[in-house]
């Protein structure tokens, strides 16, 4: 079976935090959970607006790595919490950056699941063996940790630097962030 690598885009292959403080603003609170969820919901429309993608910013360690892993033979998946109706404006920001992608795994139109829970439905068909995940949320890495037990784990974050998880036993959370 082909082996693959699978990345998250936003604060793994983006430094996405501009566009988040550009999009947060406007609602006078630090986190969209503070907020109902019908204005959850309008924040994160504002925050996936093509209009602010200009605000991100490649993160270069992480675009090297998706090349080393490319260069290595492995299949580039891609799989992230942004809408499909993204995708023309996702699949440009790519290759501006000089991002290899083999596929491309993105939000369904209407679904507001948390990440943890949205990756693994996405992945869950995949047909290669995940040997890399690339992700900035240690939600959805422990549950990858369930699905590929034997797959290196990366917690990215945004300024660039990453974690490797260790197998085994996964620490409590408060020990890795």
């Amino acid at each position: 079976m082909e082996k693959c690598a699978v990345f998250d885009i936003d604060n793994t292959l983006f430094d996405a935090r501009e566009r988040y403080r550009v999009a947060i603003r406007k609602f006078n609170v630090l986190s969209p959970r503070e907020l109902p969820f019908e204005l959850q919901k309008d924040f994160w429309k504002d925050f996936m607006s093509p209009e602010l993608f200009h605000l991100d910013k490649p993160i270069s360690r992480s675009i090297e790595m998706i090349i080393g892993a490319k260069k290595r033979g492995l299949r580039i998946v891609l799989v992230t919490g942004r809408y499909e109706w993204l995708r023309r404006e996702t699949i440009l920001q790519l290759m501006l950056a000089g991002a290899p992608s083999d596929e491309l795994l993105m939000r369904p139109s209407d679904n507001y699941q948390e990440d943890r829970e949205l990756k693994p439905f996405l992945i869950k068909d995949l047909k290669c063996e995940v040997v890399e995940y690339h992700d900035d949320d240690l939600g959805a890495l422990l549950e990858m940790r369930k699905m590929f037990p034997n797959a290196l784990l990366f917690l990215h974050k945004p300024d660039g630097t990453f974690n490797i998880l260790p197998y085994g036993d996964m620490p409590k959370r408060s020990h890795l962030l």
